[in-house]
């Protein structure tokens, strides 16, 4: 069976935007448009961002730097984590130690829209 993707209504690409599929086709996208850094948001970034394909794993090894805004991701967390986000304070400390950086998105875009 093929699968059919879909993006959420405000997250469709336009017209003849690139999108990746695998890990080889966004580091593909990243060379020609001469990326070596990817900011990461979404979900579960102790489990999906980190070893999806196109993941910080993945990403890493082909050299690019890989960091995250820390508050436009969650976490897999459980009970016990939860209330504190334990997991999810783990796993963006984890991330600054071995892929990259750790951003807040109202810094984020200060620092860019003063460039």
């Amino acid at each position: 069976m093929e699968k059919k993707y879909t993006f959420a209504k405000e997250a469709i690409p336009r017209h003849g935007e690139p999108v990746a599929d695998t890990s080889h086709q966004l580091f593909a996208l990243c060379q020609k448009d001469g990326v070596d850094h990817l900011i990461y948001a979404g979900f579960a970034i102790n489990m999906c961002l980190l070893v999806s394909p196109g993941g910080m794993v993945d990403m890493s090894r082909r050299g690019l730097l890989c960091s995250a805004f820390s508050d436009a991701v969650t976490a897999v967390e459980n009970k016990e984590t939860a209330v504190q986000e334990l997991c999810k304070q783990t796993a963006l400390w984890y991330l600054s130690v071995l892929f990259g950086f750790v951003y807040n998105t109202e810094d984020f875009i200060k620092a860019i829209s003063a460039s």
